[in-house]
């Protein structure tokens, strides 16, 4: 076993580096009945991300975003696997926010703004200070919030899931980025194209988040063709998709491990797809790992 670390340490040294956190799933599953294109409201994905995290330092800290703040949070949502409800939580849960001692009405006007994207109307209002005069605690309510259709659909647009479980009321058109990631994908994995009707469906379940890149990658590493291949042409293609370089190196080590059974294709694959060199693959096709 510890032999295997440290091979495993060698494989991903100086081309990846784990994730701090532990990678969260990027799913949600969704009946949509309109369909929107992302594209026009947010040209360019990684510009989204840092327009959604803008958003909120000026909504619920009242100041710009600052580079280290920026770096930490986008960091976060592309390698860490954050999800739009743990952004939040981390900005309404900080000493900074916390410090502005925000009476009732102006936490509750924060909430829809930063998560339904709109000013609180009065009944809501009315109906959301009177909980918390009645002793239901804040972190109560911003779940409350965050388990709305409003602020599903608005991360979907930004391209971020949204931690909750209610299903979306509008779906993403796929986006150029996302049948591009699909065509590469499956030429880096079976050496030939897809079919444009397969592309499209792959391309519209990633740009709806309810398949994430690794998902669609490990559809493909695992299906009955690639898995009558030799270790050697399946670790190969693995070298080259997930890792984005060539075979060197540690792979004949690799390559002995998996022929005598001490590692196995699922524990390479997952390793990898772990990767931050996976992470900016995906990110470069615009879809999160």
């Amino acid at each position: 076993m510890r032999k295997f670390r440290k091979l495993i340490a060698v494989l991903l040294a100086g081309v990846v580096m784990f994730a701090a956190v532990p990678v969260k799933s990027n799913t949600v599953n969704a009946d949509v009945a309109k369909y929107v294109d992302r594209e026009q409201q947010v040209p360019n994905w990684l510009d989204g991300i840092n327009s959604f995290l803008d958003r909120i330092y000026y909504i619920a800290l009242g100041r710009a975003t600052d580079p280290d703040g920026r770096f930490t949070w986008f960091n976060h949502i592309i390698y860490d696997g954050y999800t739009g409800a743990d952004v939040v939580r981390g900005f309404l849960f900080s000493p900074e926010f916390l410090n502005k001692n925000c009476s009732n009405e102006e936490f509750v006007e924060i909430l829809y703004q930063v998560i339904l994207d709109r000013h609180a109307d009065a009944d809501g209002m009315a109906t959301w200070t009177a909980a918390l005069r009645n002793g239901q605690s804040r972190q109560s309510v911003i779940d409350g919030f965050l388990g709305s259709v409003e602020w599903t659909n608005l991360c979907l647009i930004y391209g971020i899931p949204s931690g909750n479980s209610a299903e979306p009321s509008i779906g993403i058109l796929p986006t150029d980025k996302s049948k591009s990631f699909a065509n590469w994908l499956h030429y880096s994995v079976y050496a030939r194209m897809p079919g444009e009707g397969d592309v499209q469906n792959w391309a519209t379940e990633l740009v709806n988040l309810r398949m994430s890149g690794t998902e669609l990658a490990h559809q493909f590493f695992f299906s009955p063709e690639i898995n009558n291949l030799s270790n050697y042409d399946f670790l190969v293609r693995l070298y080259r998709c997930v890792l984005n370089r060539e075979p060197n190196g540690d792979f004949n080590n690799c390559l002995n491990m998996l022929n005598n059974g001490t590692v196995t294709r699922e524990a390479l694959f997952t390793m990898c797809a772990e990767s931050d060199t996976w992470a900016q693959t995906c990110g470069g096709f615009a879809l999160l790992r």
